[in-house]
């Protein structure tokens, strides 16, 4: 695992400048702390941070062959047989790396070699002869990538935002849809990033760029389409679980290939207790787990992890976050480089802190509820739509949207308990009700909360918006199908991988995600909900799969999901304290929120009338990352028009 950046300047006799390609590299260094290497021809330079994974003691980047250099981020785990195919072509090998094997797949196949990769990666080709620049992406964004223009037309490309900031000719300026994002969903999703001239390669694309002609517009395009395998085709059981049990296995195995220790996130629920007893199930000793837990009581499910691990002999540490462990946050915002509310990055953070003190890889269960139905808002979709299908639409809208009137608001409950959300969901769209349901911050909240300001320049965009773009694209009639996809293609590749990567990472721990294997993936997607859902139970291809090598306590105890006490955390905070640093702070300068609607929403959180952590939590965020970026310059400065 690594990081790379690349410099190609916007003319043939432009010369890139080695000490800045060094500093943009440099900030990566906790990506790769075992190695560094640069190439620069003149106006186009490669920068490599190596994390030694395979061939430790080659495999040094950028790699070079023939006129053409690769710096590459990432782990293609059937790298042994491309080696095979490629020896039999005629290729011949100087190491062990998957790097190595990566650079001379393009030498012979250019690039429809990204359809033969088995893995997770983001890389850049520099191929002289060719005089092109080729940059890609896996197909579901576990690895990232972004890009962006310099002031003076120069092309930068980077594994993390912090390294394309880092050039002196990169304008910041805010992208108001991408702060729309953030507020309702807790991240910036793709291609967007916070700032508005900054992207982010989607999942599954790549760039080509002809050296001839640099003035051509950066047009990403798609190797790879989700949506080709989005279905409900299959609707057997039996159908599916052979091949279910067989990719999943296979997928883990693949990925404990290393030369390096590794080991397991042990979370103690069925995803990860999968992982880690098929990983014991081919290994010769012990493997490494990892857990962690909290000092309440209700969020912490470390016991079932230390339990399973006894159980099945696994060499476990557990380790726990306190409660009032809020110390995090400005180290957030230097990891993530854009406003990120996902709270329960600081247990990643933590455990992936001393996961590495023990394994320099670890496997991880993430991509599971996304693939399989796992989190409880696709329940109570399921159930909506259930009862959605009993009634025609006019009838239906009409009475749950006047039950929603009427029935109290029961703020400080859950909400799949509070009726007047389901009754309102009832009489809305799937889509709709399944936006809210996962929405950090409602959208009447955020209205309450925006400036005028901030809405004229949103123009009428929402995040809601987006869910709607991509449930068009669902080639199936199924609303849970839709959502399944609409997953994928944001709360997966923006939220979980982006919180995986960058806290791992900035340990300098590479984390493998096995339910993300496209083989397994391709395959899974074409099943209907129903073999996944029922009343009872989620994520049934898995449970019928492994249950043979799982105890009870695990198979049948309920998911609790991975996050953190967030509405308490913050209640340990003074209030006037957080009122000063969100009404006298950069945020309050910037004119793009209601300081009145900032007050009541705290007033409200802390009398406990309502539960707004999440939405506290994001402007404290919100607040840090502009400190960090803009101090307190004004709004007409930073908000790009």
């Amino acid at each position: 695992m690594c990081g790379v950046v690349a410099w190609v300047k916007a003319t043939t006799d432009g010369k890139v400048d080695e000490s800045t390609l060094r500093t943009m590299t440099e900030t990566l260094h906790h990506r790769g702390p075992d190695g560094e290497g640069f190439y620069i021809d003149s106006s186009v330079g490669l920068g490599h941070k190596r994390l030694s994974i395979l061939d430790v003691e080659n495999g040094k980047q950028p790699i070079e062959s023939d006129g053409i250099v690769l710096s590459y981020n990432g782990e293609i785990y059937n790298f042994k047989q491309l080696k095979i195919e490629l020896e039999s072509l005629g290729d011949v090998f100087a190491s062990q790396c998957d790097s190595e094997v990566l650079l001379f797949a393009w030498k012979e196949w250019g690039a429809s070699a990204v359809h033969k990769l088995r893995g997770m990666f983001a890389f850049i080709i520099y191929d002289k002869p060719q005089n092109k620049i080729f940059v890609a992406r896996d197909r579901l964004g576990i690895k990232p990538l972004h890009w962006a223009k310099t002031t003076q037309g120069d092309l930068l490309f980077a594994s993390e935002l912090k390294a394309i900031t880092a050039h002196p000719d990169i304008e910041k300026q805010l992208n108001p849809s991408a702060i729309e994002d953030f507020f309702s969903l807790g991240y910036v999703a793709d291609p967007k990033t916070i700032f508005k001239d900054i992207f982010k390669l989607p999942p599954a694309h790549v760039i080509t760029i002809d050296l001839s002609t640099r003035d051509s517009e950066v047009a990403p395009e798609c190797y790879w389409n989700i949506e080709d395998f989005v279905s409900d085709d299959i609707t057997c059981e039996k159908d599916i679980n052979e091949d279910f049990s067989r990719l999943t296995e296979e997928a883990i195995s693949l990925r404990m290939i290393a030369d390096v220790p590794l080991g397991s996130f042990l979370s103690g629920g069925i995803d990860s207790s999968v992982i880690s007893a098929v990983m014991q199930k081919h290994s010769k000793i012990p493997i490494n787990t990892f857990s962690i837990g909290f000092d309440l009581s209700k969020y912490d499910e470390s016991f079932y992890a230390k339990q399973l691990a006894k159980q099945l002999g696994f060499k476990h540490l557990n380790t726990s976050v306190s409660i009032n462990d809020l110390t995090f946050m400005e180290k957030l915002v230097d990891i993530y480089d854009e406003p990120f509310a996902d709270n329960s990055a600081i247990p990643t953070f933590i455990l992936s802190s001393v996961a590495a003190q023990h394994v320099k890889v670890a496997l991880s269960g993430d991509g599971a509820d996304e693939l399989l139905y796992g989190y409880r808002n696709h329940k109570m979709l399921w159930v909506e739509e259930k009862i959605r299908k009993c009634l025609p639409d006019g009838v239906r809208k009409t009475m749950f949207g006047t039950l929603a009137k009427l029935y109290p608001n029961f703020k400080t409950a859950p909400k799949f308990l509070r009726g007047k959300t389901t009754l309102s969901a009832l009489a809305g769209s799937a889509i709709g009700s399944y936006h809210n349901a996962i929405s950090i911050t409602h959208q009447n909240e955020l209205s309450r909360l925006y400036s005028a300001k901030l809405k004229a320049q949103l123009k009428g965009y929402s995040s809601l918006s987006l869910f709607n773009d991509i449930a068009k694209k669902c080639r199936c009639t199924n609303s849970l199908k839709a959502i399944q996809l609409i997953d994928f293609k944001t709360y997966l590749a923006g939220g979980i991988l982006t919180k995986v990567d960058r806290a791992s990472m900035k340990n300098s721990l590479e984390v493998r995600v096995p339910y993300l294997d496209h083989h397994l993936v391709e395959r899974t997607l074409a099943a209907a909900p129903s073999l996944n859902l029922s009343m009872t139970q989620t994520k049934r291809l898995l449970l019928n799969g492994f249950k043979h090598l799982l105890p009870p306590f695990v198979t049948k105890r309920k998911k609790m999901g991975f996050s953190s006490p967030i509405d308490e955390w913050l209640r340990q905070i003074p209030k006037e304290s957080l009122k000063s640093k969100l009404s006298e702070g950069a945020l309050a300068q910037t004119g793009l929120f209601s300081l009145e609607g900032i007050s009541i929403l705290l007033d409200e959180h802390h009398e406990r009338g309502h539960e707004h952590g999440m939405t506290i939590w994001s402007l404290l965020i919100f607040n840090a990352f502009l400190e960090k970026h803009f101090g307190t310059q004004k709004s007409e400065n930073i908000v790009s028009p």
